[in-house]
């Protein structure tokens, strides 16, 4: 028996009846057994990695060991009658021999005491069964990618017969597994890398529906934890050192110091480490040039943050997946999401001391309460490089030619097959598809987590941090009654909006000046329509016990505030 002609026999072991019906349909099924009563045979011819097959009726076909390819020298574009014939005949063939070992097996069975159960327990090695060695011939990066596409919501269905089929329903696939313990053996239509992710995709959301959770078991696998160990003591000893010195006797030096650590920590992968110790590097040089918009608070949180990163990271006691979390990563990872549906919240224009530009995108997701971002960031450090708001504002989305950027911020849309990181930020790359939905009042929106009054935004505790988790920004939505007073406070170069609730709690929201907003914050200044507007939300980002506003929000309208009344691309705020 040559090689192809093993794995051949292995696959039409496979096919049972059901699995034949489903992905023929039942009438083809029954047609193709009338044929092979009636006297059609088959010819095989065994090739490398195929098998050619030559029916009596004329008919010639061409098969591999899967569903997935397959040629037929009849007109039919999906899998004909000719196709199963091919399948069936050759089972027939065997038949013999398999109902041989088949009795062996059934002998043995009935030797045992609750040989009763074996039909029923067919499929329990799907729940019973490690997975270190299913997974075995895996690649981390695909185990990593399945592990992602865990934490969004996928209904599955089950059918259990002579296979137990488990279909994901919003991808529309279907896994169907054997009684073996073996997801080489599972059948699905997906090709290559898609079908073998779709396999443990589909093998692990039955086990968490049967209330297994697999994520930390095989996060080992994933995770890279190599670092070095006498960068993280360094840094340590010198956080150490910073706070038993203090910030008043602490030298300008200890800034060049900070760099070179941060350059070890990035040889010794360490790239999250590398960004704290940058961050402590700005902290401190604000300090040192007496800027108005340092903070004692923001500098105690870096630092206590970093400190008890590094011991932990010392002590080595915490599992692999842990210690990645506190390592980072240098390159943040994409993976294929198979649907989003996101409500746009408005986007907010940033620059960077360390040279960078960009504008951020702002969505609610409704599939997992999460919000999600798109950032489009340019280096500006070279004097030869530009990033105008406006421009960037106005130009075309990667997704649909016709869509602006302007527009894609206060839009209800829907992403298949769109690429996610962790800190769940979109990628522009090719391949996902963008659809348009009928936008939503925002007062009819559920916004979760992020809908919130002003006690609670003022009661929330500023500094409390995790160590296992993703940074995120601190985003809320504040239902407002009205704006109550604007001023411009010119020790802190800041203009102060005070919002009022319908209870009569009020909260202050700061819009730091600078040459490039001042257009927009002489408009806030002297009203802007802001006086006659009354209940609409405010969508905020809290930093260092301050609230920055990025937009306002009524009805099916946004207004992202640097933006468009920025540069008075959408009329006054009054209009919301």
């Amino acid at each position: 028996m040559s090689g192809f002609e093993l794995k051949f026999r292995m696959f039409s072991k496979l096919c049972t009846e059901d699995y034949l019906i489903r992905n023929a349909n039942k009438g083809l099924y029954k047609r193709s057994l009338k044929e092979l009563d009636n006297g059609l045979t088959v010819q095989y011819t065994w090739n490398e990695a195929s098998v050619s097959c030559q029916l009596s009726d004329g008919t010639h076909c061409s098969l591999e060991n899967t569903l997935d390819h397959w040629e037929c020298s009849c007109p039919a574009d999906n899998i004909c009658k000719h196709i199963l014939i091919s399948i069936l005949y050759y089972q027939r063939e065997h038949q013999t021999e398999d109902t041989l070992n088949q009795g062996e097996a059934a002998s043995s069975e009935e030797l045992e005491p609750d040989s009763g159960l074996v039909t029923e327990s067919r499929f329990r090695w799907m729940v019973e069964s490690d997975l270190a060695p299913l997974i075995k011939s895996y690649s981390s990066s695909l185990v990593e990618e399945v592990l992602f596409r865990l934490r969004y919501p996928e209904q599955i269905e089950v059918l259990e017969d002579s296979l137990l089929t488990v279909r994901l329903v919003k991808q529309e696939i279907e896994v169907s597994f054997t009684e073996e313990a073996s997801l080489a053996k599972a059948l699905c239509k997906e090709k290559q890398t898609a079908g073998n992710m779709a396999k443990l995709e589909a093998l692990l959301r039955y086990r968490m529906q049967q209330g297994l959770d697999d994520t930390e078991a095989i996060s080992g696998r994933v995770h890279d934890t190599t670092f070095s160990l006498q960068t993280v003591r360094e840094c340590r000893y010198m956080l150490a050192d910073l706070l038993k010195t203090g910030l008043a006797r602490l030298p300008q030096s200890y800034i060049a110091q900070l760099e070179t650590l941060a350059i070890a920590a990035h040889s010794g992968h360490l790239p999250d480490v590398e960004r704290s110790l940058r961050g402590i590097q700005g902290e401190l040089q604000l300090f040192f040039n007496r800027h108005v918009r340092f903070s004692m608070q923001s500098m105690l949180d870096r630092v206590s943050k970093l400190y008890l990163a590094l011991q932990v990271l010392e002590q080595e006691k915490v599992s692999a997946f842990k210690q990645s979390q506190l390592i980072g990563s240098f390159r943040s990872k994409y993976y294929t999401v198979p649907e989003l549906h996101l409500y746009g919240l408005g986007a907010d224009a940033w620059e960077t001391r360390s040279g960078y530009r960009g504008i951020t995108y702002y969505f609610y997701c409704s599939d997992d309460a999460e919000i999600y971002t798109y950032s489009d960031v340019r280096a500006v450090y070279y004097e030869d490089n530009q990033f105008s708001y406006t421009e960037h504002y106005g130009s075309f989305t990667p997704w649909l030619p016709n869509l602006t950027f302007r527009q894609f911020a206060g839009e209800e849309i829907q992403f298949r097959s769109v690429k996610v990181n962790e800190e769940h930020r979109l990628s522009s790359g090719e391949g996902a598809k963008l659809t348009l939905l009928p936008r939503t009042s925002v007062e009819e929106v559920n916004l979760g987590k992020y809908m919130q009054d002003i006690p609670s935004v003022l009661a929330e505790d500023a500094r409390s941090f995790e160590l296992f988790s993703v940074p995120k920004e601190r985003l809320a939505m504040i239902k407002v009654a009205r704006v109550l007073e604007h001023r411009f406070e010119k020790q802190s170069q800041d203009l102060i909006l005070t919002m009022e609730s319908d209870h009569g709690e009020t909260l202050d929201l700061t819009l730091p000046y600078s040459t490039e907003w001042e257009t927009m914050i002489k408009r806030l200044e002297s009203g802007y329509g802001a006086g006659t507007l009354e209940d609409f939300y405010a969508f905020v980002r809290i930093e260092q016990q301050r609230i920055y506003p990025i937009s306002f929000l009524k009805g099916p309208t946004v207004i992202s505030l640097k933006l468009d009344t920025g540069y008075g691309r959408t009329g006054r705020i009054g209009r919301l």
